[in-house]
Parts: C-alpha cells; structure tokens; sequence
C-alpha cells in the first residue's frame, strides 16, 4: 500500500487526500493552521471558460497537458466526490462547476458563485424573481443593518424584499454577526416570503436560506472544520530527502515517512509562499515564477510591476509539469515523488473565477497521482 503524505489542511489537500484514499493508498494529512479556504464567503466559483483557460500557456490547469473534454472529465469526478465528503461530514453543497448563480450576501450584493452550500441555495437571485422577502434583522448586531440589505435587492435586482428585526437579549453587548454562530434561526412574523438570514443560524426553516458574507464568515468556519477532520495539527519545520526524492517530513519532533507527498500549504497566508523582495517557496526552495519566467531573475522589473499592480504578486507562484511535480528555477524537477497543489501554484488570480477551481483540481489529481506513486 502507497504511503502519501499531504503538507496542508484546506481545500486542495482536502481534495489530495480523497483521491489518494480512494486509490487505496494509507494518508495522513498534516496542517499548521487554517488557510484561506476558512476566509471564503459562502459560494465556490470553480472555473470560468475551459476554452480561455487553455488559452492561457502559464494556468495551472493549462498546463496539465488536457483537452477541455478531460478537465470537464476530471472536474466532474472531483467536485462529486467533495461534494459526497462534505455531506457526509454533515456539510452539504449543491451545484456543479457547470453551474453558475448568483447569490446576495449581507449587503444585498450579487457574487457568482457554483458550489455553494444548502442553506445558501434558495437564495439565488434568478429564483427569487416575483417573491416577496423577509430580511431578518437583529437589533443588538452593530455590524448588520438588515433594512439596508433590503433595499439594496429592491433596488439593485428587482426583488420584493422588506426588513423585519428580531430581538436576541442573551446576546453580548455590541454583538457583532460573529455572535450569531450557533444560534437557532428566529421566526419572523412575515408569511408567505422567503426568509433571508445573516449566516451562523441553525435550524433554518424551510423557506429560509443564509445570506453570503464578508470574510471572516460561519461558511468559512463550516467548511474548515468539516475538512480539518482527522488531520494532524503540526508544522513541518524540516525535509528530508535523497537521491531526489522525499523521505520523510519532520514535525512537532515526530518523523512523517512516505512514499509520495503533496504541498498544499497555500500562499501567503497558509505559509506556502513568503513574500519579500524576491518571493519565496517556504518549506522546498523550490522555484517561484511570474507568468513563465523565474521571479529571481526579473528583478528591479518585477518590483516595477508590484508597484504598478499589487495584484501581479498574487499571480506568482510555484509551476509544475504535467504531474503536477514542482519545478526549480531552472525547469527541472528536483523530487520525483513530490506534487504540488492550490493556490501556491502560480499563473492565475486565486480570488477570480477559478479560485476553487484550481484547489479542487490539482489537488484531486495530486492526490491520484502520488497514490499512483511506482505503478
């Protein structure tokens, strides 16, 4: 039985360690912290165009060496199975990559979003077109004003929406929504509408659904929590490796041996990548690139560019070959039994419409590949 070893506790090692597990091979997963998949908002965009991703010689997806017909093969195969994970881990999630909504969040603005979860579903605004809406308000939450929100869907979509404030008195003084985590969904008085809740309730009525919101977010916390299940809590500090592949990773003093293992410690805030003068691959040195080239030979150039756009520095990353094996500064591939995954890989806006996409996807094929690791 291959031993697989996935460096990172969010969607990407998430998904590396489903497909390996489902290869048969023996996974354990190590994670330092929550990554950005706990920021997210409550919708997953998974991919926008396959055609104008293709077209795009430095995305990570482009450059697995597959047409549009086997990345639709493999995203299919992908999403279902998170989505079986996630359900029955008690998280359940409706959508598909070919799917595409939109979705209010807390004040009443529209986000694109694929996969989102089962609460959030009946809230697309397509099919709230006629209905008539109960946004809940609660007067002791300073950070939410539920009549604003309901003007913004009249006025920005056309939606029948009206406030309606429910009072909470066991909540703290100056709660914010944070506050309302746990809690179970007030009534309102309104009939006959659809209820649209801030999110953090339990036990939504059947005509309810949850509002997206601005991270730090309960749809954040959920998901975390559902795929941080049976996860190591440690930081790898240390490698080792020979005759070019990895050996063993060493964390919190214990030595995590395997036949294959997968990077998916994500950007800067999951640890993968250090930002400074030049950027940096945190735990291998492994090569960090911008748009094909080196990101250490461009210099003055590169900074020229941050300076202009913050957001070129968000497209840096590490690039990999068509197994997704990670590559140093010079192309090669420096451990044979090393995959890489997520938003560390570089060459796409990890906040754009492929910002699940990309996590999902490599990870899931990460995750197949270092199962597959001597066959």
């Amino acid at each position: 039985m291959t031993k697989v070893l996935v460096i990172g506790g969010g969607i990407a090692g998430y998904c590396a360690a489903l497909a390996a597990r489902r290869e048969r091979a023996e996974v354990t997963v190590v994670a330092r912290a929550p990554g950005a998949t706990a920021l997210y908002a409550g919708g997953m965009e998974v991919v926008d165009d396959l055609d104008s991703i293709l077209g795009s010689p430095n995305h990570p997806l482009a450059r697995l060496g597959m047409d549009a017909v086997g990345l639709a093969t493999e995203l299919d195969a992908a999403i279902s199975t998170l989505k079986l994970a996630l359900g029955r881990g008690g998280l359940s999630f409706e959508g598909t990559w070919r799917s595409r909504g939109l979705y209010a969040d807390i004040h009443g603005l529209a986000r694109p979003a694929s996969v989102i979860p089962e609460t959030v579903a009946p809230g697309e605004l397509g099919g709230l077109s006629g209905k008539r809406v109960a946004v809940i308000g609660v007067p002791q939450v300073g950070d939410y004003d539920a009549a604003s929100t309901a003007q913004a869907l009249k006025e920005l979509h056309g939606i029948e929406a009206f406030a309606e404030d429910i009072s909470i008195p066991e909540l703290p003084p100056a709660a914010s929504l944070t506050d309302l985590y746990g809690h179970r969904a007030p009534s309102p008085r309104a009939r006959g509408a659809a209820i649209a809740y801030p999110p953090g309730f339990t036990n939504l009525p059947p005509d309810g659904f949850e509002l997206l919101a601005s991270p730090p977010s309960p749809h954040g916390w959920r998901l975390q929590q559902a795929i941080a299940l049976g996860a190591v809590s440690a930081e790898v500090t240390s490698i080792e490796t020979g005759r070019g592949k990895v050996t063993s990773a060493r964390a919190s003093g214990r030595a995590f041996r395997a036949d294959a293992f997968v990077l998916a410690t994500g950007r800067y805030i999951g640890g993968g990548l250090r930002a400074g003068r030049t950027t940096t691959e945190s735990l291998f040195g492994l090569g960090v690139f911008h748009e094909g080239l080196a990101a250490a030979s461009l210099g003055t150039r590169l900074q020229h560019l941050k300076y202009l756009d913050p957001r070129e520095e968000m497209r840096m990353g590490v690039m990999t070959d068509r197994r997704l094996r990670p590559l140093l500064e010079d192309g090669s591939v420096p451990y044979t039994n090393l995959y890489a995954a997520g938003s560390m890989l570089g060459g796409y806006d990890y906040s754009g419409p492929c910002g699940f996409g990309v996590p999902i996807l490599t990870g899931w094929l990460a995750g197949r590949n270092a199962a597959r690791q001597g066959q």
